[in-house]
């Protein structure tokens, strides 16, 4: 399927924020950061990932089973790699080759495998049906506290929404009729007072609510029926923040593109990359020049790994050309 720059672009902005919001989780402590900036980006980061990957991935001339084999073998190599690394290297777990609990940012993985399955379900079912049925299921599992962590199941449940939005985006017509001016200027103008209210009043959507991978008994202080109105407002303002997102990319190609074209491998090394920093400690007292040294470093060494990854892949595709030819 032919690439669309609008879509790139949008992949590429949204890994620049999710690189700079695990930089400033993990300088929390050290850096004295609130999870103001989290609280912002979580509100349609992931949300817009998963919507603009089902929305190709629906329409892929790809076999089904193809594509979740590759995202197995992609999670198990990855896994394997992380676990090793941060055991031997960084000496910050036991090893232990656990492929039940994904490594950091490896959940995403298991989530997508988990709904490459589930699309014989949608293909089969009316968006009438599945979109408020993924809700549902959504704000249900919270109430079951087995859930958790284990193959990445509660995030899997809760941004399920979102990966059904993309799926049936096509055949809806969503993207035209999300993309009117005076959708653009009402969601804009809604996503600012969101912003405003949730970043001065902290109770309103918890960290716990936002992560998704905590059952409504794991939040502090909180009644789980509350506690299911609160993922409710934020399927609400995610879908709200989100629109505001996707009005605001821009169309034409630019350096944005050419990121949003390898953000699997920059999401996959960033988190690696980012332990290592501040595992030994290598961050600048002066806390602007140091996050912003931080990002940067992350930054420019995901895209040479990535770029070396590329290397290594189409020299190995060449090779086999060259075999079967």
């Amino acid at each position: 399927m032919k690439r669309i720059a609008y879509f790139d672009n949008a992949k590429g902005i949204l890994i620049i924020f999710i690189i700079l919001a695990h930089v400033l989780s993990l300088c929390s402590k050290y850096y004295n950061y609130s999870d103001d900036f989290f609280k912002f980006a979580a509100l349609f980061m992931l949300q817009c990932f998963f919507f603009i990957s089902t929305y190709f991935q629906s329409k892929s001339k790809t076999p089904r089973k193809k594509r979740i084999l590759n995202l197995l073998k992609t999670y198990l190599l990855w896994q394997t790699i992380i676990t090793i690394y941060y055991a031997f290297v960084l000496q910050i777990i036991d090893f232990n080759l656990n492929y039940l609990i994904p490594r950091y940012t490896l959940w995403f993985l298991i989530t997508m495998i988990f709904y490459n399955k589930a699309e014989w379900i949608l293909e089969k079912v009316s968006y009438k049906i599945m979109i408020p049925i993924s809700i549902i299921i959504g704000l249900v599992v919270g109430f079951i506290p087995i859930i958790g962590s284990t193959l990445s199941l509660s995030r899997t449940f809760v941004f399920f929404p979102f990966y059904v939005l993309g799926y049936y985006a096509k055949d809806l017509n969503l993207l035209s009729k999300i993309k009117t001016k005076q959708v653009k200027t009402i969601t804009i103008i809604l996503s600012i007072i969101i912003l405003i209210v949730i970043l001065n009043y902290n109770s309103i959507l918890s960290i716990k609510i936002l992560k998704g991978k905590y059952s409504y008994f794991d939040i502090d202080n909180v009644n789980i029926i509350l506690a299911c109105g609160e993922r409710l407002l934020f399927y609400i303002v995610s879908i709200i923040v989100s629109i505001a997102f996707l009005n605001l990319v821009p169309k034409k190609e630019s350096m944005l593109t050419t990121l949003g074209r390898n953000t699997l491998y920059i999401y996959l090394t960033q988190g690696m990359i980012l332990k290592t920093f501040v595992t030994e400690k290598i961050l600048l007292d002066n806390r602007i020049v140091g996050t912003l040294l931080l990002f940067l470093c992350a930054f420019i060494l995901t895209i040479v790994v990535t770029r070396i990854i590329n290397k290594v892949q189409s020299y190995k595709k060449y090779k086999m050309e060259v075999i079967h030819g």
